[in-house]
């Protein structure tokens, strides 16, 4: 089975093309297991199967590499819509996309062989526990307490189509993933949660670190992007736009009052293609 490895800011995925060609009828979520493996398979955070769309253009399914299928990755969107331009499977600039999530627009903004930018419309941050969803009789959770093990620590928790918990800190000099390991499984969220930890460094510039549902640590998160600048926006610390910075470069976030929405802008790379032997 052929396939791709692209990473966006260093958060890897492996793509499988059911558009140009019949995927062959696996159990997805043990086959996202094994080729994610980084020992024994391919090696990344999520497998994507691009397939085709009754709804839309194409349609995006993302396995973690745990196995569990996430609602939406952006990310993993941006190397989605990058694969699709350059295999020519659609000749336009703007490309509607099927998610779990709800339809997502790619736009490419800028294509050469040295940088190709993609802008995704990621929709609009929900803040309502019910929608997240949150176990708790709470409206919202805006820089509201929550128990880990005997300590208490301030987040607020948004969905970008996916749960996002997301802690501001004073830096990130400390062992962020054993916490982000020990919130995702919290009680108080029944379809677990991302952990997203941001130092603000001033009003339009923050630095980032992503704990993923069923990833674990990566380099770096679109959703994770957005949820954290919303979260930025609502408790009044950030501006409209806003630069997200992980360890191998940024995002550009923009949040448009007039439609509610963030959208992101940042690049996609290949790292190689090969055959997988299943």
């Amino acid at each position: 089975m052929e396939f791709i490895k692209m990473h966006g800011l260093g958060n890897d995925f492996i793509l499988l093309d059911g558009i140009g060609k019949r995927l062959p009828q696996l159990n997805r979520p043990k086959l996202a297991v094994s080729m994610c493996n980084r020992q024994t398979g391919v090696g990344a955070d999520g497998l994507i199967l691009m397939i085709p769309s009754q709804m839309a253009d194409f349609r995006m399914r993302i396995f973690n590499s745990d196995g569990s299928e996430a609602e939406m990755c952006g990310n993993g969107f941006r190397c989605m819509i990058r694969c699709l331009h350059d295999r020519k499977f659609t000749l336009s600039k703007s490309i509607r996309v099927e998610t779990i999530a709800g339809t997502i627009i790619g736009q490419v903004i800028k294509s050469s062989k040295s940088q190709f930018m993609v802008r995704v419309a990621m929709g609009s941050p929900e803040f309502d526990t019910r929608k997240i969803p949150v176990k708790t009789s709470k409206h919202e959770l805006i820089q509201s307490k929550l128990k880990i093990g005997r300590k208490s620590i301030v987040v607020t928790v948004v969905s970008m189509g996916n749960p996002h918990v997301v802690l501001f800190v004073q830096d990130l000099d400390f062992d962020w993933k054993t916490l982000g390991a020990q919130i995702e499984v919290n009680p108080l969220f029944p379809q677990r949660t991302n952990v997203e930890f941001v130092h603000i460094i001033n009003r339009g510039k923050i630095e980032v670190r992503s704990w993923e549902r069923g990833a674990g640590a990566t380099m770096a998160s679109g959703t994770g992007a957005a949820a954290a600048t919303a979260a930025g926006i609502k408790t009044g610390g950030l501006n409209d736009k806003v630069e997200v910075r992980f360890k191998l470069g940024s995002l550009m976030m923009e949040f448009d009052r007039k439609s509610g929405r963030i959208y992101k802008t940042g690049p996609a790379e290949y790292c190689f293609s090969g055959v997988y032997q299943y």
